[in-house]
């Protein structure tokens, strides 16, 4: 049975991939990195870190409903851990219309 090739997670480099180095003991590196990986890894085989705070930079995703029942407005957040509402419904039930309604747009 052919045994999976391994993936090696390397932290982000303004080098891009970056190369491989082999040393006189055999031992395969990843530069810069210096992480140790298998002699038949290739740039395939590497999974890059993303880039430091990169959430920070991005805009949340915000949907706003107009209650049926008042002049209020509600708004469905994306958080890290999914959808979050601001209704009664789900500070209470942790489940909302709302939130039914932009899981199926």
């Amino acid at each position: 049975m052919a045994q999976s090739k391994r993936t090696f997670k390397i932290p982000r480099s303004n080098v891009g991939l970056g190369g491989f180095f082999t040393s006189l003991d055999g031992t395969r590196y990843h530069t810069p990195s210096w992480t140790v990986v298998d002699a038949d890894t290739t740039f395939d085989d590497l999974i890059v870190e993303p880039k430091p705070f990169q959430e920070l930079f991005e805009e949340p995703m915000t949907w706003n409903f107009k209650s049926a029942s008042s002049d209020k407005e509600y708004t469905v957040r994306k958080g890290k851990n999914g959808l979050y509402c601001d209704c009664w419904g789900y500070i209470a039930h942790k489940r909302c219309k709302h939130i039914k309604e932009v899981e199926n747009y």
